[in-house]
């Protein structure tokens, strides 16, 4: 899988380790998501011409005929998107920076560099628990980058992170101390 950062990797950086999200965990997160987004937009259209007052016993087959047919093609596409994200997610981190590879359409990469890297934040959300697969998702911050709350009022976001990881304390622990490692031999090499 090392070919798939071929193309940021810098003169010399070796790859120590790269992730690829559960399928699972992504597949249940990703559907459900889909699937509740959109039956509340479409039940915005079919549940006032159910009222009375609201519209024939026609408009309101008609409304649910289109809605159901919206759902169907909607739904696809998001499978779709599913499957391109997927295929091409993955995460790694190299001797020097945390790297990041994704999109949809095109192929999109993301790295930060140990020296940047200010904090650090595993989260394991609900469906993580119930699905009982032992996965989570490790955030990487920086001062450019900040690790925010949910309830931020921002509209930043952070970028690095890890999605939907195996062991996401044991992988952070990996991580850290790898970067504790190479954060002392620079020093020794530098006294």
């Amino acid at each position: 899988m090392e070919h798939m950062f071929k193309d940021v990797l810098k003169k010399g950086e070796v790859i120590v380790k790269i992730y690829k999200p559960d399928k699972v965990r992504f597949w249940w997160g990703w559907l459900l998501a889909t699937f509740f987004s959109l039956v509340w937009i479409l039940s915005g259209i079919i549940i006032p011409l159910g009222f009375p007052g609201g519209g024939t016993a026609t408009q309101f087959l008609i409304a649910t005929l289109v809605s159901v047919g919206v759902f169907a093609v909607s739904f696809a596409l998001c499978v779709v998107a599913g499957v391109l994200w997927y295929k091409n997610r993955f995460h790694a981190f190299t001797d020097k920076r945390v790297l990041i590879r994704g999109g949809i359409i095109g192929i999109d990469y993301k790295s930060l560099d140990f020296k940047s890297l200010t904090a650090t934040v595993v989260k394991v959300g609900v469906l993580d628990k119930i699905l009982r697969r032992n996965t989570g998702s490790i955030k990487f911050g920086s001062a450019a980058s900040p690790i925010l709350s949910f309830s931020s009022s921002t509209g930043h976001s952070n970028q690095y992170i890890f999605f939907h990881i195996v062991n996401p304390y044991q992988d952070l622990r990996d991580i850290t101390e790898y970067m504790d490692q190479k954060a002392a031999e620079t020093e020794k090499k530098g006294e």
